[in-house]
């Protein structure tokens, strides 16, 4: 009893260690901008080999069930449904054929050049496929590029986790000396898919239910808890993938629970939690990335690691530009500057090192498996992602502000201060506010509302097309305001449910041609 209970304190007392360094290198991260990950990796490597802390490995089993969830459903409950169906066409040929695709690129290349066995080579190019775009995006974010490459590539890279997972966990079997065929992997690969998607549906869908009898954020936090690892453990359970469980799970919380359960502090609170769960996942996965590749010698073999980044990179060539024209032929809109962004942003991170991480200790070739995965991992962040907003600097997308943006800004903060007036308002009529405190506050919100409506003013001159900004911008909102009262009516009991799903899906598609007109 005594040892069980020593093991556990033991191993809570590392798993706190690695917070506190973790914590501290986000901060160091932030302070010097250098990619949090890398650093986490670098920090990995300078703290294994002093034996401060205990060498970690966990079992695959425990990687996989703690750590894949979080990872899997923080990005999915972040990803609308709408702007889905409205860009499915790359989406899902990037995702499914693009994976594919540069599977059997990089396992062949990799049983040619890094002198792999086939099998090890797929397995190769089945982990390290699932792309990371986290400081992608926030580069977007930071440049002002257009929406719908940036959906492209979070969207893509969602989904092609979870195939690439399946992937994977076939052709790791197939490695153990497993005997499967073509066809039957066919079959396999296509059942475990299909019905990994209809568990996470079934779960989001009944958790999504439960969410609208509640406001209350502890017990929604903990729903949607439950329904990520939920959905993982029972799609694993019936032999069908957990991981895409996940994934349809969170898209079915994140665009219908969410938007029609949830408040708007609730909603907060829920995307809050999972962003620093998806944090903290990753903070400890990218430290025992450093930690083991500490006990490979990595200086002699520096060649090989190069030899695997050209090889991972020829693989994602393969799949952007070999299906693009495709895309294009099928009216998908894909310009050539977008397709350079697609393959250079396309980041490994987390995923594919959990995933080699979590094989067993007796998988074939797994200490070269891990240093070739570390080795793309770290030269993807350090060169590609620290490139990248050069890149799209280069191509000439988010060079500067357009009108539409400058607006949008504008705009949200006018609402944003009308908001505040409103709450001033209230909290003066409750008297938790003084006369003489409100009237100070009022006047400064006044203050930059007039400030923000002169520069929307200022902007009619540099702008011919603000009227029709404008105007696209007020039906929008209007149109969520609808959508919101519809709402509200049906839970004071004034509007039957299938009314509302009736009113709300004529609202939801005129907002989504409305959106498309970008």
């Amino acid at each position: 009893m005594t040892t069980i209970a020593a093991a556990a304190g033991f191993d809570f007392i590392t798993f706190f260690w690695m917070m506190v360094i973790a914590s501290i290198v986000a901060g160091m991260a932030r302070y010097i901008r250098v990619p949090y990950a890398l650093a986490l990796v670098i920090t990995g490597l300078i703290v294994a080999p002093t034996n401060i802390l205990p060498q970690v490995h966990l079992e695959p089993h425990i990687l996989f069930t703690i750590f894949l969830p979080p990872l899997l459903f923080e990005s999915a409950i972040n990803m609308r449904v709408g702007m889905l169906r409205m860009n499915w066409l790359p989406i899902s040929i990037y995702a499914l054929g693009g994976t594919l695709l540069s599977t059997f690129v990089v396992g062949g290349l990799a049983a040619w050049i890094l002198d792999l066995p086939l099998v090890i080579g797929l397995v190769f190019g089945a982990l390290i496929s699932p792309t990371d775009p986290i400081s992608v995006i926030a580069i977007f974010k930071q440049l002002g590029v257009g929406k719908r490459l940036s959906t492209i590539m979070e969207a893509e890279s969602l989904f092609n986790d979870g195939i690439a997972i399946v992937l994977f966990t076939l052709l790791v079997d197939a490695a153990m000396g497993e005997k499967i065929s073509l066809l039957y992997g066919i079959q396999s690969f296509i059942m475990v898919v299909a019905g990994g998607a209809i568990i996470g549906v079934v779960i989001g869908a009944v958790a999504s239910r439960i969410t609208r009898e509640f406001d209350d954020h502890l017990f929604e936090i903990m729903l949607t808890t439950i329904v990520a690892f939920g959905s993982f453990l029972s799609a694993e359970s019936l032999h069908v993938s957990g991981v895409i469980a996940v994934v349809a799970a969170g898209l079915v919380m994140g665009s219908y629970g969410m938007q029609t359960g949830m408040s708007a502090t609730t909603r907060l609170s829920v995307t809050s939690f999972w962003e620093y769960a998806a944090f903290a996942v990753n903070s400890i996965v990218f430290l025992l990335v450093g930690f083991e590749v500490t006990f490979v010698h990595i200086s002699a073999e520096i060649p090989l690691i190069l030899l695997a980044v050209l090889v991972v990179l020829a693989g994602r060539a393969v799949a952007i530009y070999g299906l693009s024209p495709l895309i294009n032929t099928l009216h998908g809109k894909l310009p050539l500057s977008w397709q350079h962004v697609l393959f250079w942003g396309g980041l490994r991170g987390a995923i594919p090192m959990a995933l080699v991480l979590g094989l067993g200790r007796s998988f074939p070739e797994r200490n070269q498996l891990v240093l070739l995965t570390f080795g793309v991992v770290l030269f993807s962040l350090l060169v590609q992602g620290l490139s990248i907003k050069t890149l799209l600097q280069r191509l000439g997308l988010g060079k500067k502000r357009s009108v539409k943006s400058e607006y949008g800004r504008l705009a949200s903060g006018i609402l944003a201060a009308e908001a505040a007036r409103e709450e001033l308002e209230k909290l003066r009529n409750r008297k938790a506010l003084s006369d003489q405190v409100y009237e100070i506050l009022a006047v400064e919100y006044s203050q930059r509302l007039d400030e923000m409506g002169k520069e929307i003013e200022a902007l009619r001159s540099s702008g011919p097309d603000l009227l029709q900004i404008q105007e696209k911008e007020a039906r929008i909102q209007t149109l969520l305001a609808e959508k919101s009262s519809f709402k509200e009516a049906e839970r004071n009991g004034l509007l039957e449910e299938e009314d509302l799903q009736q009113l709300v899906s004529g609202i939801d598609r005129d907002l989504e041609s409305l959106k498309s007109q970008d």
